[in-house]
C-alpha cells in the first residue's frame, strides 16, 4: 500500500503584513541598526559584531511572528526620540503593555 504524502501548505503572505514588516524594519535602520534577514534555527535578536550593531531576523517565521517580534524588540529598545507612524507606534506600545502584564 502507498502512502499519501500531502505538501505543506504554502504561507499566505498579505501584502499588508509585508508593508509593516518593512516598516519596522525601517525603524532599526533609523535607529542605528543593521537588519540581517537569515536562515536558522533562531528567532532572531540584537548583536554586537565589531561594534557594529545588528538586529538578526528568521527568514523563515511567519509573517505575523515577525511583525510581534519586530515590535517586542523595539519596544525594549525604547524608541521615544524618533517619529513613527500611528501604526507602528501602537504597535510598539501594545506590545510594551503585553510585557506589563
Amino acid at each position: 500500500m502507498s502512502k499519501v504524502i500531502k505538501k505543506a501548505k504554502d504561507v499566505q503572505i498579505n501584502e499588508n503584513q509585508e508593508i509593516l514588516i518593512s516598516e519596522l524594519l525601517d525603524v532599526y535602520t533609523q535607529i542605528g541598526y543593521t537588519v540581517r534577514i537569515e536562515k536558522g534555527l533562531f528567532k532572531g535578536g540584537f548583536c554586537l559584531l565589531r561594534e557594529q550593531k545588528l538586529f538578526l531576523l528568521n527568514k523563515n517565521i511567519e509573517p505575523q511572528k515577525k511583525i510581534n517580534f519586530l515590535a517586542k524588540n523595539l519596544s525594549e529598545i525604547g524608541v521615544d526620540g524618533i517619529y513613527l507612524k500611528p501604526n507602528i507606534r501602537e504597535l510598539i506600545d501594545k506590545e510594551s503593555q503585553q510585557k506589563l502584564l
